[in-house]
């Protein structure tokens, strides 16, 4: 195991291919770093990455100020990561559509479904607006590989 890095804040830059990868190499380092399992970075990467291309793709259309940060870090024996971005206001926990998993794949609409998971990889999950700033706060306990 690298030493602990309990703190890591990342700023992102607003296009998809360098933000995914720079965010991929942070998750990764950050978790195996802290003795996360490969199953919890995954998770959390996953996540991450849902999040922050909805964002670049959906949430900065029509806005000047286009700013994504992220920030992980332990606390009290919890993973907690923050994603923050000034794109449109927009809880994607409340107000994205939830998809029918039961459908078949010809009848279902393109997209969704990230959310979808993450919203069941994370149940512990928060959305809030504020100072112009999108904020979305995925908690888990910390799981090492056993």
């Amino acid at each position: 195991m690298k030493s602990a890095l309990p703190r890591l804040s990342l700023d992102l830059e607003p296009e998809l291919s360098s933000a995914l990868d720079d965010l991929a190499e942070a998750v990764t380092s950050f978790g195996e770093a802290n003795g996360l399992s490969q199953t919890q970075i995954h998770h959390l990467s996953l996540a991450l990455d849902e999040l922050a291309t909805n964002t670049i793709s959906h949430g900065f259309v029509e806005v000047d100020r286009q700013e994504l940060r992220v920030e992980l870090r332990i606390e009290d024996d919890e993973v907690i990561a923050q994603l923050d971005d000034t794109g449109i206001p927009f809880n994607p926990f409340e107000e994205a559509a939830t998809p029918d998993v039961h459908a078949s794949l010809d009848d279902r609409p393109i997209g969704g479904l990230g959310v979808f998971l993450t919203k069941t990889l994370f149940p512990n999950r928060d959305y809030e607006r504020t100072n112009g700033f999108n904020r979305i706060t995925l908690r888990t306990p910390v799981k090492g590989d056993s």
